[in-house]
């Protein structure tokens, strides 16, 4: 019994860090985005075609990224508590099942 209920803490924790980590994700996409679209006029004004690669290349990485948030955000909260001992039997079962 109490197995079980330190099984649904760590599934807990792991949604919670998760969720954290795609709202952070999000959040950072967005300013930069914002940022991208107040300088977009400056880098055009002043010719730097290189920077305008560079934004509209990333900004389709972003968009993949936020396409596949879940996952990513997933495989992140994999990395950041995988190395814990208790996290790294639950991971280990989840790679089991799949």
């Amino acid at each position: 019994m109490g197995e079980m209920h330190e099984r649904e803490a760590i599934e807990a924790h792991i949604r919670k860090v998760q969720e954290n980590i795609a709202v952070a994700i999000g959040v950072l996409f967005a300013l930069t985005m914002s940022i991208y679209f107040f300088t977009y006029a400056m880098l055009v004004d002043k010719g730097l075609s290189g920077g305008l690669w560079v934004m509209g290349i990333s900004s389709v990485v972003m968009l993949l990224i936020l396409i596949r948030l879940k996952a990513v955000s997933f495989a992140l909260t994999r990395l950041w508590l995988g190395r814990r001992p208790a996290y790294r039997e639950f991971f280990s079962e989840l790679s089991d099942k799949s």
